[in-house]
């Protein structure tokens, strides 16, 4: 795997050369000097008015070093970053992970503070014009945190429990294949709950990161203790084993982050149970 410095220096002596780029952004655990070891990726924003001309391109990136797969993003989508990204994969093995930014970037960083991102903690490596002068100091701390209203506290509920509604449908059909990618939504609304459950048990002060990740630090027992159960094998009485564990914990989890936060809980838990055991009893025909 490359050594980190040195591809670091390969990335500040390309942007060096290029005339587009004006300043380069080191952000995540690197930059943070904190949850590094030695698989860690880069995190690099290449900020300037050429960055344009970079994205969906790979020559570029030969220029920095050898490349064994490179994934082009250009996360034009209303809940995407907004600037293209580039994840390379170096021949070693080292990933880097590049947003292509216009000047903007950093310009409305500089009047309106910083985002939750750079709030982690930034280093800036490049600055040919001054663009990252009026950034706000480096301090590394958790982003706020907002509680969800009535609206996203329902919407999550409803959304995970009509998709517990049709996993049983595909496990009775031996249909596991769709069953598991249900089985995995389930798993990712159920995480947005335990956040907020470990949000509220903590007063907001647990730093829940995002897709999971440092999750045996911040999620309280009994959950932790839970989580082997909220996966199956591919089998359909498995597959409805997992089922019924993630009701539970996430029915335990959302009444009790409904009662914190003063907001309604929906009592769909036994009646989806019930509509489980109906399915997997019916003959097919």
């Amino acid at each position: 795997m490359e050594d980190p410095q040195e591809l670091l220096q390969a990335v500040l002596d390309f942007a060096q050369r290029a005339e587009g780029v004006h300043a380069v952004v080191q952000t995540g655990s690197r930059a943070r000097g904190s949850r590094v070891d030695s698989l860690s990726d880069l995190d690099i924003e290449l900020v300037g008015p050429g960055t344009a001309a970079l994205a969906g391109e790979d020559a570029w990136l030969e220029q920095i070093g050898p490349v064994l797969v490179a994934l082009h993003l250009p996360n034009e989508e209303p809940d995407e970053p907004g600037w293209p990204t580039c994840l390379a994969v170096f021949a070693g093995g080292r990933k880097v992970d590049f947003t292509l930014a216009g000047p903007e970037r950093l310009e409305r960083l500089a009047r309106e503070g910083l985002d939750d991102l750079y709030g982690r903690g930034y280093t800036v490596h490049l600055d040919k014009t001054g663009l990252a002068r009026g950034l706000a100091p480096s301090e590394p701390q958790a982003p706020r945190w907002e509680p969800p209203d009535e609206e996203d506290f329902e919407d999550n509920q409803r959304e995970f429990w009509f998709e517990a509604t049709q996993v049983p449908v595909y496990a009775a059909r031996g249909d596991l294949w769709p069953a598991a990618l249900r089985l995995a939504e389930l798993r990712d609304l159920l995480l947005t709950m335990l956040e907020w459950h470990a949000k509220v048990r903590s007063g907001g002060a647990a730093d829940t990161w995002h897709n999971g990740h440092h999750l045996a630090e911040w999620l309280a027992e009994p959950y932790r203790s839970r989580l082997p159960e909220l996966f199956a094998g591919y089998e359909a009485a498995d597959t409805v084993r997992a089922l019924r564990a993630l009701t539970e914990v996430y029915a335990e989890a959302a009444a009790e982050v409904g009662s914190a936060l003063g907001l309604p809980v929906l009592g769909l838990h036994q009646r989806v149970l019930r509509h489980l055991d109906e399915v997997m009893a019916t003959p097919l025909g």
